[in-house]
């Protein structure tokens, strides 16, 4: 249990942590690549790693400190030292090791924790299987844990649906590079959590592998290909960010954040513009950005490219005059928890006027009702996160199993200490 007590507005400038999203990948098409690959400021949460622990499981030699991350790439081919890759709680391992690990030269088993095992990957494992690999669940039909047998794709054409997760054809899309003919992969329906998509093609080109992503809905993918080792710096990450910007909102205060890239593809960037839509000031200078609260108010949005975004949306918007309306929020019960509930559920403990039905969220703004409370964290750095910097405006924020934040954001509460 933590205390987060209430504070003064005051200025504060603090740096912004490596991107989750970003190190993720990077991890695995260094191990995918031919030669040596050097990551630079890294991420090191729980997420990468189980990452790092499952490629190492894969045969691949992978050396951490605390300012790089060197791989010694297989060029395309895994020799497991192990059976059993365990993901701990990252749905990204998981679901990127599905198709990565039809490249092992013998079969492996891929799990994770209870919850990661409700996670469903039916539409993942249907892709790669329409490629020519051969998995087996071992537990209940469409979830983890799964056996992967060491078939490589043949190539051809995967049919699935993106409207849970971007993620599946992230998966697909990265590994259809290294198989024995070319890839079309088709989305049925509309793709969700685009930008992360668009995250996974660009870091291909960076590694050397190309793909062409017509309109979301037809993605052409030339094989075999090679994945090239290189020096890579990992960029900050708007996604943890989010939280550092939501203090300003909240307390009416000025926080600079160093170390984003303004021109980055990451779809969170889209926070600063919904924030200023409810009344902040957004400020660029090189590669900080200042963000001063105002007087927010209320606002209506599609959150099905920015899922990660609901939690701290909703906290602003519960300090918020007035009402905001987030809509297509139903592929978020699939996340670390059922966000949209646990959002929710904590923010009526604290006073907050919040409902939702199957795809919309809705919070009646107002902010004199507030105060703090015991609140749970679903063991969801980012429900976590966000509750947290609601207590800083209202004080007395009892956060129940603040550990959780390490999936992401290791120091957040280094970085919290500061704004205290």
């Amino acid at each position: 249990m933590k205390t987060v007590e209430r504070i003064p507005p005051r200025s504060v400038t603090v740096q912004a942590p490596p991107a989750k999203a970003y190190t993720l990948r990077a991890l695995l098409f260094g191990a995918l690549a031919d030669g040596k690959s050097v990551l630079r400021r890294p991420l090191l949460a729980d997420d990468q790693k189980n990452m790092i622990a499952c490629l190492e499981a894969l045969g691949i030699s992978v050396r951490v400190t605390p300012e790089a991350v060197t791989i010694e790439g297989a060029g395309g081919r895994f020799h497991p030292v192990a059976e059993t890759l365990f993901v701990g709680d990252s749905g990204v391992t998981m679901n990127f090791l599905t198709s990565a690990g039809c490249f092992a030269d013998r079969p492996i088993v891929v799990g994770g924790t209870p919850r990661l095992n409700e996670r469903p990957i039916k539409e993942v494992v249907g892709g790669v299987r329409q490629l020519g690999a051969r998995i087996e669940y071992l537990g209940a039909e469409g979830f983890p844990p799964i056996r992967i047998h060491p078939t490589g794709l043949d190539g051809g054409r995967a049919a699935l649906h993106g409207a849970v997760t971007s993620q599946y054809f992230s998966s697909l899309v990265i590994s259809a590079a290294l198989a024995r003919s070319p890839v079309t992969l088709e989305c049925l329906d509309a793709m969700t959590e685009r930008p992360y998509f668009d995250i996974s093609t660009a870091m291909m080109r960076d590694f050397g592998v190309s793909a062409t992503n017509r309109d979301y809905k037809t993605i052409d993918v030339p094989a075999p290909q090679r994945y090239l080792a290189r020096d890579y710096l990992v960029e900050g990450d708007f996604s943890s960010a989010s939280f550092l910007f939501l203090v300003a909102a909240v307390l009416g205060s000025t926080v600079r954040v160093e170390g984003l890239n303004q021109h980055s593809v990451q779809g969170d960037k889209r926070f600063l513009d919904l924030l200023e839509r409810m009344g902040c000031r957004v400020r660029w200078d090189g590669t900080t950005v200042e963000v001063t609260g105002g007087n927010l108010v209320g606002l209506e949005e599609d959150m099905s490219d920015v899922p990660d975004l609901v939690p701290p949306l909703a906290v602003a918007a519960a300090f918020a005059r007035g009402e905001s309306r987030f809509t297509r929020v139903g592929h978020l019960v699939h996340k670390e928890s059922n966000r949209v509930v646990a959002m929710e559920t904590e923010l009526r403990k604290m006073g907050a006027h919040v409902w939702h039905d199957q795809e919309t969220m809705t919070i009646e703004g107002r902010p004199e009702d507030l105060q703090g409370a015991t609140v749970a964290t679903y063991n969801d750095h980012r429900i976590a996160m966000s509750l947290a910097v609601a207590g800083l405006a209202v004080g007395d924020q009892h956060i129940e199993n603040p550990g959780c934040v390490a999936k992401s954001f290791p120091d957040f509460w280094e970085k919290l200490a500061q704004f205290q």
